[in-house]
Formats: structure tokens, C-alpha cells, sequence
């Protein structure tokens, strides 16, 4: 059940937050629990006792880990936090290194809650956060059906005196989560499902100038496709009282590749940084160490998002980027107006190649073969969906958000807005009838 679907929308959603409304007190969290295990069977069935066992594990391991605060305790919560995302998403990966072959489902979102409950624990261990003493109220933070299967990745300590407090709906914040929910309906519904079809479409010839554009409209669309979703994930997390960080913050407008890990999957990046990078040290050591390190963060980095080399590759080609940026002269050419923003563009459209095509190597070189780059279908294309492209590109700028803080001082722009959701929403509606097309493709993570 994806948030961009009728079923989600118009029937679970709804049911949701009528019997909200109607709970009192702390019934809101049960509310709220009841049906986030509902939205998870519902898409996967039997395997929601893996993300029943994460949450009891660490719901009691951390009461453990605060009666006995040692990092021995600390180590084995956390391996045994991950061994079903080990087992789940790597033993196929592992074995077939060793030519064994051997299935596994991947169960939807164990990379996301695996880490959230991870966290959850080591933040304990370092007195961040005391351990809950409710289990509803935990398993209503991990479980939260709003961001539970593609993020964003949540720190107990960013939520918890919401989630242990008794919240009522707020007029504002509701309409305030509505907006957003909305903007993410139709950067989903309108943009990115259109570049999905659209890379289809133009998938099965294989000249220059038509790879160029799929390689474009791939990260677009994997751009607008996930940072759609956080902006359903927060809008909903607001409809219940809860304000989760944002998660992207127009990463294409970078111009740096670390600035643009610093504005693209934030909280992933954050996670990252604060429970691996830092305790390795950081920046704060000998050079050499300090490569070691983003190499290592980056290589995790890699994996986290899928067992197959070619996303190992990915991630060492982006910390390899980072290091180049930060210990030789290319960090020069970030700080180089216009330059800087056509430089990371490039380097993005490349590194994403290693993101969705196992054959990257063999694809990037015949981006680059002059024999084969321009044919009449390649150039009919090209003009038929150019203006999508350009205009991708634009709302991916801060430019309409800009636009719309400037407007909002207009008196009347309220009303003007009120009428404006409700007609982006009725269009995202179609869109998501008529076109058929609706993945969500960080679902695989």
C-alpha cells in the first residue's frame, strides 16, 4: 500500500485519523500502532513478526543497556538489532561471491526501521535519551506507518516528547501537513511517475544522445520519486503532532559533491556521520586515516542502499569524489560560480549510472561514443521531452519556493492557496488513475 494510491488515501488513511479523532489520551498511540502493523501486514504479511521481534528486542534490550551501560552490552544489542537485515537483504549477496546460489525475500523497509532502532539503542547508551518506559509509545515511534518502509530514518530523540505526550490535532499543523502530503502527491503522481514512463518509453534504443537522457531522467526521477515521499512522510507525521527533520534540501542546486550529501537523504547521511564517521574519528585525525574513513562510510553507504557491487561502486565513487574535493585541486572548481553547478550535475548524472545500471561501466562508455550518439530518433525524443526535462530541472531549484515565500505576503494568497491544493491534489488524482504507473522506487531499500 503506497501513499500514492486510492487505498491508501481514501481508505486507510481516512479510517486512521477518523478513529484518531475519536481516541482520547494515550489510546491515540495504540491507535496509531494498531494501525501501522495493520499497514505493514497488509504489504507483507507474515513477515511483520521480523519487524514485531525488532521491536520488542529493543524495547526491553534497552532497558538492559541503561541497568548495565557497557559497550559490550551495547555491541551485542546492536548485532543482534541487524542480523535480520544481514541475513535478509546480504546473505544472497555474500553466498553468490562464493558462487552459491540462494533466495531470500527482502522484507519492505528493514534497512530504514533496522537503523532507526539501532540508533535508538546506542542513543540510550550514550544518555541521549532515556529508554521509554511504554512499549505503545515506542513501538508507535518505530513502527509510525507515515515513514515506516522508506524513511525518513527517525531519531528517537527527535520525536520523543511528542510521542510520550498526549497530542491533540492542531488546526494549523494539520493544514500545514496537508500542504506538504499534497506537494508530495504531485511531485510523485505528476513528475516522477511521468519520467518513469518516459525513461520506458525511450529504454529500448540505445543511442548517445537517448542514454544521456535516460541517465538524466533517472536521477530526476529517483530525486523527485524519494523526496516525494518525505514530503508525504512529514505532512503525515504533522497530521498526528509529530515533526520529523527534513530529508532533502534541493541537493541538485549543490555544488559541491559533499554539499550535495549534505541536502540529498539527510537523515541516511546523518546516521552515517554520527554513529560511524565520528566514532572512527572523523576529520579530526591524520590524513590518511581520515580517507579511511570516508572510503569505509562510503563503501557502508553503498551497501545500505543494495547488495550488488555496482552499488558498492557507487558509494566508493562518490567518497572517492570527496576526498579528491577535499585534498586536491578540484576543490578549487566548487568554488567557481556556474562552473561548480555544471561540474556536480555531471558528476551526479555519472555516479547514478552505477546506481541503476548493474553494467554501468559498459553504459557511461557509450555515453561518450561519438559514433553512435545522434540518430532521428534520438532527436524526435529529444524535442518530445525536453520541456519535461527543463522543467524537472527547474522545480528541483529553490526558484518556486522562493516564488511562493514572495507571494505569500500577497492578503489574499490564503484563499488563492486553499483553492490551488485542492486543484494540485484533484490533478495528482488523475494523474494516478489514468497513467498506471506508480512505484515508489526506494521501496527496494
Amino acid at each position: 500500500m503506497v501513499f500514492s494510491s486510492v487505498t491508501f488515501i481514501f481508505y486507510f488513511l481516512a479510517i486512521v485519523i477518523f478513529l484518531y479523532a475519536l481516541a482520547k489520551g494515550k489510546v491515540k498511540n495504540a491507535v496509531l500502532l494498531g494501525a501501522s502493523l495493520f499497514f505493514y501486514f497488509y504489504g507483507e504479511g507474515r513477515m511483520t513478526l521480523i519487524l514485531v521481534g525488532v521491536l520488542l528486542f529493543t524495547y526491553y534490550y534497552a532497558k538492559l543497556i541503561e541497568l548495565k551501560r557497557k559497550r559490550l552490552v551495547l555491541a551485542l544489542g546492536v548485532i543482534i538489532c541487524f542480523t535480520p537485515l544481514i541475513y535478509y537483504k546480504y546473505s544472497s549477496f555474500i553466498l553468490a561471491n562464493f558462487g552459491i546460489v540462494y533466495r531470500v525475500a527482502l522484507p519492505l523497509g528493514i534497512s530504514f526501521f533496522s537503523f532507526q532502532a539501532s540508533s535508538y539503542l546506542i542513543d540510550v547508551y550514550r544518555k541521549d535519551v532515556k529508554a521509554s518506559s511504554s512499549l505503545v509509545n515506542y513501538g508507535t515511534y518505530l513502527t509510525f506507518f507515515g515513514q515506516l518502509v522508506a524513511g525518513p530514518i527517525v531519531r528517537y530523540e527527535t520525536i520523543a516528547q511528542e510521542v510520550e505526550r498526549v497530542r491533540r490535532f492542531e488546526v494549523d499543523e494539520v493544514y500545514t501537513g496537508l500542504k506538504r502530503f499534497v506537494l508530495g502527491l504531485a511531485k510523485k503522481c505528476i513528475i516522477a511517475n511521468t519520467l518513469g514512463l518516459a525513461i520506458s518509453e525511450i529504454s529500448a534504443y540505445d543511442s548517445g544522445l537517448i542514454l544521456w537522457m535516460i541517465a538524466v531522467m533517472e536521477v530526476l526521477q529517483l530525486y523527485y520519486d524519494f523526496s516525494a515521499y518525505s514530503d508525504m512522510a512529514i505532512g503525515l507525521g504533522l497530521f498526528f503532532g509529530f515533526h520529523f527533520l527534513e530529508n532533502f534540501d534541493h541537493p541538485l542546486f549543490a555544488t559541491s559533491v559533499r554539499s550535495f550529501w549534505q541536502r540529498w537523504h539527510i537523515s541516511l547521511g546523518t546516521w552515517f556521520k554520527d554513529y560511524v564517521y565520528f566514532p572512527l574519528g572523523g576529520s579530526r585525525c591524520k590524513s590518511a586515516r581520515h580517507i579511511f574513513n570516508l572510503l569505509l562510510v562510503w563503501t557502508m553507504t553503498g551497501l545500505w542502499h543494495g547488495a550488488a557491487w555496482n552499488f558498492v561502486l557507487w558509494g566508493l565513487y562518490f567518497g572517492i569524489l570527496i576526498i579528491l574535493e577535499r585534498y586536491t585541486l578540484l576543490k578549487r572548481l566548487t568554488k567557481l560560480p556556474y562552473l561548480n553547478h555544471i561540474y556536480l550535475l555531471f558528476v551526479i548524472i555519472i555516479g547514478f549510472v552505477f546506481f541503476n545500471h548493474e553494467n554501468a561501466f559498459e553504459y557511461i562508455a557509450r555515453l561518450f561514443d561519438l559514433d553512435h550518439m545522434v540518430d532521428p530518433a534520438s532527436l524526435y525524443y529529444l524535442e518530445s521531452y525536453s520541456l519535461l526535462i527543463v522543467f524537472s530541472l527547474i522545480g528541483a531549484t529553490p526558484l518556486i519556493k522562493k516564488l511562493y515565500q514572495k507571494a505569500g505576503a500577497w492578503s489574499y494568497f490564503k484563499y488563492v492557496e486553499a483553492v490551488l491544493i485542492f486543484v494540485v491534489f484533484g490533478l495528482a488524482i488523475s494523474y494516478l488513475i489514468g497513467l498506471g504507473f506508480n512505484p515508489f522506487l526506494y521501496f527496494r531499500f
